[in-house]
């Protein structure tokens, strides 16, 4: 998504709507388009004092894998956002894009030329939001650490797994109390 801060310093202060869908693929962060529903963003951008300020929210439909069965399950990421972009006039060419400058107080994202790129701001902000976990329902039962068979459609018949001898003395201690 490029946004043109010509636009935005015409009207100095206010925020002016934008809505867009972005493919997966186009924001080169490890997903393909056809499982997924585009990225769709809806912000507010304006401009002042050198700087570009959007806020909103984006949202997409993932299909991953269960953590625990490896089922392929669909599941939706969401993030609210606000951010500013630092305006680095007379440097660079039209259009280059955006860049992420390291100060003491912390991370700032900078620009050159006419064109505000939010192609990386936004796959960052994807991979942040991704969970750690993906689980089909809260209650996956999982596979089987002895046979691999998933729980979830069939019953197997493994003996449970005997205790680690590392941790058999826990087990009589908690047997007598």
């Amino acid at each position: 998504m490029i946004l043109q801060v010509a636009a935005l310093k015409k009207g100095e202060g206010q925020f002016l709507v934008y809505n867009a869908e972005v493919l997966l693929s186009s924001l080169e962060a490890g997903f393909s388009d056809g499982e997924h529903s585009p990225f769709k963003i809806s912000l507010e951008a304006a401009y002042l004092s050198g700087r570009v300020i959007i806020k909103g929210t984006w949202e997409v439909h993932i299909v991953g894998e269960c953590s625990r069965c490896l089922e392929e399950t669909p599941y939706t990421v969401k993030e609210n956002f606000y951010e500013e972009f630092t305006h680095l006039q007379g440097c660079g060419e039209p259009g280059e894009g955006l860049a992420r400058e390291d100060v003491k107080e912390g991370d700032i994202f900078t620009f050159k030329g006419d064109l505000l790129n939010l192609a990386e701001y936004l796959r960052q902000s994807l991979l942040m939001a991704q969970p750690l976990k993906v689980l089909c329902r809260d209650e996956c039962k999982g596979l089987c650490v002895v046979c691999g068979k998933n729980k979830n459609k069939e019953q197997c018949e493994c003996a449970e797994a005997s205790i680690d001898p590392r941790w058999a003395m826990l087990q009589e201690i908690k047997k007598k109390g």
